[in-house]
């Protein structure tokens, strides 16, 4: 069997064996329903539209296809690593299953941001409140075509008008994705040979969700940008940077994770 045939029987494979996470995928929708790809052009605060409250769920996802055998420590049960563990004992080309785990892993991210982005075009414009006068400077200089307007509601802050906004909403939680993704598979790949590297990912997985949970209650009530929001307007001011560099980023971690799992003793 060739190699296009080989990844393309592989990737079927994955996508049969457990019905069950496409149900984790319609997770990944839920908070879409409160933004603004999905409703109108108001938001009523820029930062909590740039968070992704379920980014975690790329976690779960990636330990479910890029590494479910490094869940046989905690038993024997075929349907918590889905039963793969079988095809490594198969003659098959080990950087191809890994490439076709991958292929699967990025299919379950990426499907409903990518529905998101496309839906944000019915509403493209955006009108968000942001109460830091900071934030609102920074957003002025950095977001191509934004501009204060009174806010309708008789409130002291005026709202922020950027045009095409919703869709630059969501090209940013699509690099978010993006990024999340990458880092899943290097964390996965360095931890392999590690004898309680199950212990360690979760420790690493629960501090990425309360870490920035901390920092962003810290930033209540202070005229402080929250560090999302820098880094958003650092990424819509360099737009053609970022997108250059994730696609490297990508490609060098596919290949470095492609050749470390080909090495790696299961």
């Amino acid at each position: 069997m060739n190699t296009t045939k080989q990844f393309w029987a592989l990737f079927k494979f994955h996508m049969t064996i457990n019905p069950f996470i496409w149900f984790m995928v319609l997770a990944l929708a839920s908070p879409l329903l409160f933004t603004n790809a999905f409703s109108n052009s108001y938001h009523p605060n820029l930062s909590s539209l740039l968070t992704v409250q379920n980014l975690f769920f790329v976690g779960i996802l990636g330990i479910w296809t890029l590494a479910p055998e490094m869940t046989q420590r905690w038993g024997s049960n075929t349907s918590w690593n889905m039963g793969t563990e079988f095809i490594l004992t198969r003659a098959i080309d080990r950087p191809v299953l890994y490439r076709s785990r991958a292929a699967y892993f990025y299919l379950l991210i990426f499907l409903i941001p990518v529905i998101s982005l496309l839906y944000s075009l019915q509403y493209p414009d955006l009108k968000v409140t942001e109460y830091s006068q900071t934030a609102q400077q920074q957003c002025l200089r950095y977001v191509p075509g934004s501009t204060l307007e009174p806010n309708p509601s008789g409130s002291r802050s005026p709202l922020i008008s950027i045009p095409w906004g919703n869709t630059l909403v969501e090209e940013w939680h699509f690099w978010m994705f993006t990024t999340s993704a990458l880092c899943v598979q290097l964390l996965f790949l360095l931890l392999y040979p590690l004898k309680y590297r199950l212990w360690i990912f979760y420790a690493l997985f629960f501090s990425c969700i309360f870490i920035p949970l901390w920092i962003d209650l810290h930033h209540i009530g202070t005229q402080t940008t929250p560090y999302l929001e820098h880094l958003f307007f650092f990424f819509t001011a360099h737009q053609p940077l970022f997108w250059i560099l994730t696609a490297a980023a990508f490609i060098l971690t596919q290949l470095w994770c492609e050749w470390r799992f080909a090495r790696l003793e299961q």
